[in-house]
C-alpha cells in the first residue's frame, strides 16, 4: 500500500541521512581512534569506508552485526507499538521521538517539517549512492576525492 511505501521511504531516508554523515566521519576518524585504542582500523587499504563494493566488511566483528540487528529489531518493535496505539491517526515515520523538540506543534508546521525531512532524505539517498559509486570507480576515499569539503577542517 501507499502507507507502507511511505514508511519505507522515511526509514531509508533517515538511514541515508545518518550514512551521509557517518561515511566521511569514519574515513576521517577511524584510523586515529583505532590507533589510540590499540585496535586495527576497519578502513580498506586505500582508506575508504568498508562496503560491499569496496570490500573490508569481513573486518567488522560479528558482534557488531548482531548488535545492529538487535537494535533494529527493538526499534521496529517499538514502531509497531506506536503504530498500533495511534491506529488510523498514525503518520508514516511519526514514532513520537523528538528529543530536541524540532517538530512544530501545529498541523501545518508538522506537514512542512515532514516534507522537509523527505526532501532531505531523498537527497541523502542520492548522496550515499554517489559515495558508493565514486569509491567503487575511483578506488579513492570520498574525503580524498573531495578534499575541499573535508581538508580545510583538519
Amino acid at each position: 500500500t501507499l502507507e507502507y511505501m511511505r514508511e519505507a521511504e522515511v526509514k531509508h531516508s533517515r538511514l541515508a541521512m545518518l550514512a551521509v554523515v557517518g561515511w566521511p566521519l569514519a574515513e576521517l576518524f577511524d584510523k586515529p581512534i583505532a590507533d589510540a585504542a590499540g585496535l586495527p582500523t576497519a578502513l580498506t587499504k586505500t582508506g575508504a569506508s568498508p562496503s560491499i563494493l569496496n570490500g573490508g566488511l569481513e573486518k567488522i566483528d560479528a558482534a557488531y552485526w548482531a548488535a545492529v540487528a538487535i537494535l533494529g529489531a527493538i526499534i521496529e518493535i517499538e514502531r509497531m507499538k506506536v503504530m498500533e496505539a495511534k491506529g488510523k491517526s498514525y503518520v508514516a515515520g511519526d514514532v513520537g521521538f523528538d528529543p530536541l523538540g524540532f517538530m512544530p506543534k501545529n498541523e501545518g508546521g508538522k506537514k512542512e517539517m515532514r516534507t522537509k525531512e523527505l526532501k532531505h532524505g531523498r537527497l541523502a539517498m542520492m548522496a550515499i549512492l554517489g559515495f558508493v559509486v565514486q569509491e567503487a570507480l575511483y578506488r579513492t576515499p570520498v574525503v580524498a576525492e573531495t578534499p575541499f569539503f573535508f581538508k580545510p577542517l583538519f
